[in-house]
């Protein structure tokens, strides 16, 4: 499904259509090449969304090759317009399936896979000031059915209103396919 253009209050809708109970509805599931064609509208974004794939990349260098990311915050709204200002960030909550070589061997999860997790992957005010991105990750393999769907619910409730406002909003989910992610980069690069 494509990501709809921006309603009148500069958000994503949080439906498409009219009709309240269409499946058509956010999170917008969409490639990393549809993600960037519609945000790199300007510089500021444009520096965002490397700052994305660079996560991705830091992501990808311990073998994550798998999960979803919903992407959210004022950088998938009309700032500009509705604010006077570029977006600061990306809210970024990562669904990430477990490398294999940690499901192989237990002690190379902890003496390796943990420590990297915990201080690279999800340490929100470290990737805060490198990236600037607001990240938060849920590694797949590790949480229980019932605290998975408690974050998914939380994370689809907090990103489906505007903070400052409480109005309904879309959002956007891509998943965490690196097949696309270089191809991305240089469509960057050329707009």
């Amino acid at each position: 499904m494509p990501i709809p253009a921006f309603n009148a209050q500069g958000m994503l809708p949080p439906t498409i259509g009219d009709d309240p109970t269409t499946a058509d509805r956010s999170p917008y599931f969409v490639t990393m090449l549809d993600f960037v064609r519609t945000f790199a509208t300007s510089g500021e974004r444009k520096a965002l969304l490397r700052n994305l794939i660079a996560y991705r990349d830091l992501i990808a260098a311990d073998d994550y090759q798998s999960g979803i990311q919903f992407l959210d915050g004022s950088f998938v709204e009309n700032v500009e317009a509705t604010r006077g200002r570029a977006p600061k960030d990306i809210d970024i909550f990562s669904m990430l399936h477990a490398p294999q070589k940690y499901l192989a061997d237990m002690s190379l999860w902890q003496g390796h896979g943990f420590p990297f997790w915990s201080s690279e992957i999800a340490d929100l005010k470290k990737n805060q000031e490198r990236f600037s991105l607001d990240t938060y990750a849920l590694l797949i393999e590790e949480a229980p059915l019932g605290v998975m769907l408690q974050q998914v619910m939380y994370w689809n409730s907090l990103f489906s209103h505007q903070r400052e406002t409480f109005a309904w909003k879309g959002f956007v989910a891509v998943s965490f396919d690196r097949a696309q992610d270089a191809e991305a980069l240089a469509l960057i690069e050329a707009m």
